[in-house]
């Protein structure tokens, strides 16, 4: 007999779990309880059967719901009262009636579901309608509409389903609105106390049960995709069938769980699908320090099967592109302070609010970017953008050269560095997108990639060790091209600087190699892959150089932040001088004695006043714009040479424990398995 998938019907029990966990969430939301906020210690649960479970979350909600919900009818009806102040809408309480044209209502309704009202009273009336909104305090909004009487019963529905409350006013209410006004107003005085004591018993429960409240929800979740799991299984009648997908490498404990816990009736058989046939989810697994990182990539999108994961290179590249770009030792360090915070109060689940908790959740990401952006600022020797404290570690980039005078070749090196540092970015993202070619056994599209990086490097080459400046040297009969060596030419200028080595091959053989020969090859291995490979190899082709460019926003960034920071310095006084002593580490000068200032010679110092106010606007207005670049080079420039993304991420049948735990003594029974 074939197997069928089964209309799998619920128990009595398991139908209890779906109403139980809906009464307990009523219950956390009238008491702001967040499911992601651990109250206390974790609490230790029975919850081995189903039948444990349920016995725990009644005691929960029969100890608690009652006194909540009455409580929040309380609290509404007190709300109610005060909405009725009708001045607000500025219209007269005789109005709210119906005529033989006309039908209008007032009350308060949520104001989550304000556009809602709106949009739906405009499909319904095909705009015939008039609605006015105020918004009132604790989320409620009072509102008065008209509509056709004819429309009456659809638009009471569409009220009612939106959690309309109709303004109940008492027939001797005569008089204006300002009369009725008044008087709500002093109801409102008279009903503050009783409001500010149903609060203040709604917290001392949230306070007292939040913690027993929050295990009985994860409990009942836990049992919820138990049920759920049920969907998935084909039933046969002596057998039930199930499919799944598991990280691989894993097989072997899956088998060995299911053998100890069915016996030799389970029969297990792994295979591997083919790519065109199944679309398998991703499993992403890298270290919880490069959580933010993950995050970041995800944003961009999930990586898919033909994808290689790039969270673990984009850990240190990012935070590097952003060094450089906001390259300060002490603003570095306010970063690196600000992430070790955030770090903290997220291990301590502080709640930031939801703006700040974005630094929470990017916490690891910060520590290495403040990291990062020190070591950029002794490279380059910034202190809080002043140029008078730090000697540069990286000699070339002096602000000064020895006699005092400004270093006129320091933006040159820097431009020149910032592309040297694109140019490997991007072979490195060439380089990836060869390895998985392989990988998967793409010959076709390997060999178009292996020619792009051959044409890439040369490329590269030809505009550091023969000419940037003058194309036609390229294809010059005569002299000799010099070999690029990243990063050990910045200061030398180019060509035959004394630093790249020569190699005995005019420009014009040589960029013959490099042009005509991958170019060629990338061509037919593109052709021969049909039209994604036709896209491929026009792309290739159009952005190799602007993507190259690109990278000198790195130069830019970090030449306007150099320029704002002293023009704080220069238009503020020095109020206070702050004194930096001489500083030497491992016989490298960090502080020296004296630094030139104007044409001076004089001792280390920090403008005090300069310093802060650059850092408050300064730091904070390019810390974000260079973190905004940080993230473009590497979504546009890298990951369009090897990430597609478009993946579907790994989503295991698992039960999380955050609120509660299995008693110490229990062995492991559950039917889910816990992390």
């Amino acid at each position: 007999r074939l197997a069928g998938i089964a209309d799998v019907k619920r128990s009595r029990e398991e139908e209890t779990v779906f109403a139980a966990q809906d009464r307990i969430l009523k219950v956390m939301g009238i008491l702001g309880i967040d499911t992601d906020k651990r109250r206390g210690s974790r609490l230790e649960i029975e919850d081995t059967s189903i039948e444990d479970s349920l016995e725990f979350a009644s005691e929960v909600i029969g100890a608690v719901e009652a006194q909540v919900l009455e409580l929040e009818s309380r609290l509404l009806m007190a709300k109610s009262d005060v909405a009725r102040s009708l001045t607000l809408l500025g219209i007269n309480p005789s109005l709210i009636r119906t005529t033989d044209f006309t039908y209008t209502t007032a009350g308060v309704i949520p104001s989550r579901n304000d556009n809602e009202l709106n949009w739906s009273l405009r499909e319904v009336t095909n705009g015939a309608f008039t609605l006015n909104l105020i918004r009132l305090e604790e989320g409620v909004s009072a509102a008065v509409l008209t509509v056709p009487v004819d429309l009456r019963d659809v638009v009471d529905r569409i009220l009612s389903a939106l959690e309309f409350e109709p303004f109940a006013i008492p027939s001797d209410y005569d008089g204006s609105a300002e009369q009725i006004s008044a008087e709500a107003r002093e109801k409102m005085d008279e009903i503050q106390s009783d409001v500010d004591m149903i609060r203040a018993e709604k917290e001392h429960i949230a306070r007292e049960w939040g913690g027993r409240i929050l295990a009985a929800w994860e409990i009942l979740e836990i049992e919820k995709k138990r049920v759920d799991v049920k969907s998935y299984i084909v039933y046969t009648d002596k057998a039930i069938k199930i499919w799944g997908w598991i990280p691989e490498g894993r097989e072997e404990e899956l088998e060995e769980v299911l053998k100890r816990r069915a016996g030799s009736a389970v029969e297990v058989s792994f295979d591997r699908p083919a790519f065109a046939d199944y679309e398998a989810p991703t499993y992403i697994k890298n270290p919880k320090v490069m959580e933010s990182t993950e995050e970041v990539v995800k944003a961009y999108g999930v990586p898919s099967k033909h994808d290689l994961d790039p969270t673990k290179i984009m850990w240190l590249t990012f935070p590097l592109v952003f060094g450089l770009i906001f390259a300060d030792v002490g603003q570095g360090f306010l970063i690196l302070l600000i992430g070790l915070a955030a770090r903290r109060a997220k291990k301590s689940e502080q709640d930031w609010g939801q703006i700040l908790g974005y630094l929470q959740t990017g916490a690891e990401g910060l520590i290495m970017m403040g990291i990062f952006a020190m070591i950029g600022g002794f490279l380059f020797g910034s202190f809080f953008g002043a140029e008078t404290v730090i000697e540069p570690l990286w000699p070339v980039f002096a602000h000064t050269d020895e006699f005092g005078n400004a270093n006129e070749f320091r933006s040159a090196h820097l431009l020149k560095l910032s592309i040297e540092i694109g140019a490997l970015h991007i072979m490195l993202g060439i380089a990836l997108n060869l390895y998985n070619r392989l990988k998967h056994r793409n010959l076709k599209k390997a060999i178009a990639a292996a020619s792009y990086l051959w044409l890439y490097y040369g490329f590269i080459n030809l505009l550091f060790g023969v000419s940037y400046t003058d194309v036609n040297a390229w294809f010059s009969a005569t002299g000799s091209v010099n070999l690029w060596v990243p990063i050990a030419g910045i200061g030398s200028g180019v060509g035959n600087n004394g630093v790249y080595p020569a190699i005995s091959m005019t420009p014009q053989v040589f960029s013959i190699l490099i042009f005509i020969v991958p170019i060629v090859l990338m061509a037919l291995s593109s052709f021969l892959s049909g039209i994604d490979g036709v896209v491929e190899f026009l792309e290739y082709g159009l952005s190799m150089i602007s993507h190259t460019v690109s990278y000198a926003r790195i130069f830019a960034l970090n030449t306007v932040h150099v320029i704002l920071s002293g023009v704080f310095f220069q238009l503020l006084p020095a109020l206070v001088q702050i004194p930096m002593p001489p500083l030497e580490l491992l016989g490298v000068v960090i502080i020296p004695e004296q630094v030139w200032y104007n044409g001076h010679l004089v001792a280390p110092y920090l403008p005090l006043l300069g310093a802060i106010i650059g850092t408050i606007i300064v730091g904070i207005l390019e810390g974000l714009l260079g973190f905004i670049n940080a993230l473009r080079l590497h979504f546009v420039e890298w990951f369009s040479k090897f990430y597609h993304a478009g993946g579907v991420a790994f989503n295991p049948y698992v039960a999380r424990r955050r609120h509660t735990v299995k008693p110490t003594s229990q062995v492991l029974s559950s039917q889910v398995p816990t992390v």
